[in-house]
């Protein structure tokens, strides 16, 4: 879904409060429109691509075009910079910089473009005119980047985000797998190609001559078996047209630890691959869960602290249950708010009735997903505690019983007087 990335960017203490401009950029609508702006931009940089791909003199409105998404872009920039100010670069949002550096370089290619008198319908011309000009060179570079402009997309859109976060975060586990995949396939490139320069120094007929040719197009070299035998496990080609020749004309043996490496590599290693992602999508989908949370959190806390007294009494939690905040709340904790009251009373580490900010994210963590093995050791470790003191005040009941019965024991003329302490 859409994401206002403006309101989450900074702390709420570094923006101005009261001010038109803070509003419309912290709204909704600011940021759908500067997405449509995106894609919009995106299309109109693939149809000037094939303008130029087809030698045409580019039309001047294209260049008036190409300038009011300038302007479009810069615009949103400055309105940005004067809501956030310095946040702008300290909130930690490399998204920021990202945005800076695309409006730099759009406006640097429009200064060139401009400097170098290429903004006229004789574009095409004057770039054949000027191919070996290093200046010309750097301002075609500067029209490609304009393309990373469509990544910012991603940065409005919460689920490309994650997705995004989701590669990521799997790069480190999949540059490893890699490796191994790579020592896999090195290992057996040497072999194949030891084997096959055997096979190589034979006498060749009219047949094997044919036979040779391919098999030194498959194995001729290490560098030729490492590209053979990736692609034979990515689909470049059928591994039985490897299999064949190195079983009929080189060694059944080979023929069977190409198979086996084949078997190996797509039904282990490359389902290793997925693994790592999967692994990869839960690890970063716990994260971005707590952090739903203590966003959701702050923002109930926010809503339902009327008095500003920095506490939540329950009669406010409650006034506040058909609220959206509130509903958000629940549903990240998966809680049905039947239970609110407990809920309430469970969070509430003091007990006093109230709940602060750090005792709502507090609990809200503590109850978020299912139980973990050190949530099960604390609670045997209560258990245990809770008994062992039942136990002494037994002790100490059983103890008190036994004293008042020797008192009455003084008293009467029992002839089994009890066992006295």
């Amino acid at each position: 879904g859409w994401s206002s990335t403006a309101a989450h960017m900074v702390n709420p203490q570094f923006v101005r409060t009261g001010d038109a401009v803070q509003q419309l950029v912290m709204s909704g609508w600011f940021d759908s429109f500067v997405c449509i702006a995106l894609i919009l931009n995106a299309v109109f940089i693939g149809l000037q691509a094939d303008v130029h791909a087809s030698a045409l003199i580019m039309p001047t409105h294209y260049r008036v075009i190409e300038i009011l998404f300038c302007i479009v872009f810069t615009s949103e920039l400055l309105l940005r910079l004067y809501t956030f100010r310095v946040s702008f670069f300290t909130s930690g949002d490399w998204w920021n910089y990202f945005d800076l550096c695309l409006v730099i370089l759009q406006l640097a290619d429009e200064v060139m473009t401009w400097a170098t008198g290429t903004d006229t319908e004789e574009t095409t011309r004057a770039d054949s005119m000027l191919t070996n000009m290093t200046t010309v060179r750097l301002l075609r570079i500067l029209r490609l980047l304009r393309i990373l402009r469509l990544l910012r997309v991603i940065r409005f859109v919460s689920e490309l985000k994650k997705v995004l976060y989701l590669i990521i975060g799997s790069l480190g586990s999949f540059f490893w797998t890699a490796i191994l995949l790579f020592l896999l396939i090195y290992i057996l490139a040497v072999f194949f190609t030891q084997i096959v320069a055997d096979q190589l120094e034979v006498p060749e007929t009219n047949e094997g001559a044919v036979v040779k040719l391919t098999l030194k197009g498959f194995f001729g070299s290490t560098a030729v078996s490492i590209h053979t035998l990736y692609k034979a496990i990515t689909g470049g080609f059928d591994w039985q047209e490897v299999s064949t020749p190195l079983m009929d004309y080189v060694t059944p043996f080979a023929g069977v630890v190409f198979v086996c490496y084949t078997a190996f590599a797509v039904l282990v290693l490359l389902n290793l691959v997925t693994g790592v992602f999967v692994d990869g999508a839960l690890k970063l989908s716990r994260a971005d869960k707590e952090i739903e949370l203590l966003q959701k959190a702050y923002e109930l806390f926010e809503n339902a602290d009327a008095d500003n007294s920095g506490e939540i009494t329950w009669s406010e939690f409650k006034q506040h249950l058909k609220s959206d905040e509130m509903s958000k709340f629940f549903e990240a904790l998966e809680i049905s708010m039947a239970r609110a009251e407990d809920l309430f009373h469970l969070i509430d580490r003091s007990g006093d009735g109230k709940l602060s900010l750090e005792e709502l994210v507090a609990g809200g963590l503590m109850l978020q997903g299912p139980a973990k093995a050190i949530d099960v050791a604390a609670i045997a470790k209560y258990l245990q505690s809770s008994m062992t003191h039942v136990k002494e005040q037994l002790a100490i009941q059983r103890t008190f019983l036994q004293n008042i019965q020797c008192m009455n024991f003084a008293n009467s003329m029992v002839s089994d007087p009890p066992r006295c302490y």
